[in-house]
């Protein structure tokens, strides 16, 4: 059964009084059915470690519960060739009952934070830990990954820093 069917047949629920719909999603509830990860194909993180480095990671969002739901704010924590990179995203996004969606977490990277990558990307495996929070007419609920491995990075720029880029 696809999410489109799943939504259609919550709607008929919706005539239900809220102090119900409250104690049948409960906000763990309304947490398992917020199916969050890392972007599955292509580039799930992007580090680019050119003059200005900076890092950018991609997430997959598929609300399944069956409410509109708003993504308040989110915590991640990237874990890169032995550097832990911390961002914040802060800008509020809405998704109907049953939208698959994605979302990108960009931040800039310190300067030595960025030469430690450079050093050592190729000899450390990469991992993401995010903290959601979420909005609802129902709760406001949070939802937790804790180290999603198999983080698929795009390097850019490695060589500028590591001193193998080429002169002419």
């Amino acid at each position: 059964m696809d999410l489109y069917t799943i939504s259609q047949a919550w709607k008929y629920l919706s005539w239900l009084p809220k102090f119900i719909l409250r104690r049948m999603f409960s906000k763990e509830k309304l947490s398992g059915m917020v199916y969050l990860d890392i972007q599955p194909r292509n580039t799930s993180a992007r580090v680019n470690l050119g003059s200005v480095a900076s890092t950018d990671v991609y997430f997959q969002i598929i609300n399944m519960s069956p409410f509109e739901i708003e993504l308040d704010r989110a915590e991640v924590e990237f874990y890169c060739a032995g550097v832990s990179l911390k961002m914040k995203h802060i800008l509020k996004h809405s998704y109907a009952s049953g939208q698959q969606s994605s979302f990108i977490v960009s931040e800039e990277i310190s300067e030595a934070k960025a030469n430690q990558i450079a050093k050592f990307y190729s000899e450390n495996s990469s991992s993401i830990t995010i903290s959601c929070e979420f909005n609802c007419s129902l709760h406001s609920f949070s939802k937790h990954n804790h180290r999603l491995e198999g983080v698929n990075v795009q390097y850019i720029n490695e060589n500028r820093r590591n001193g193998t880029q080429q002169t002419f």
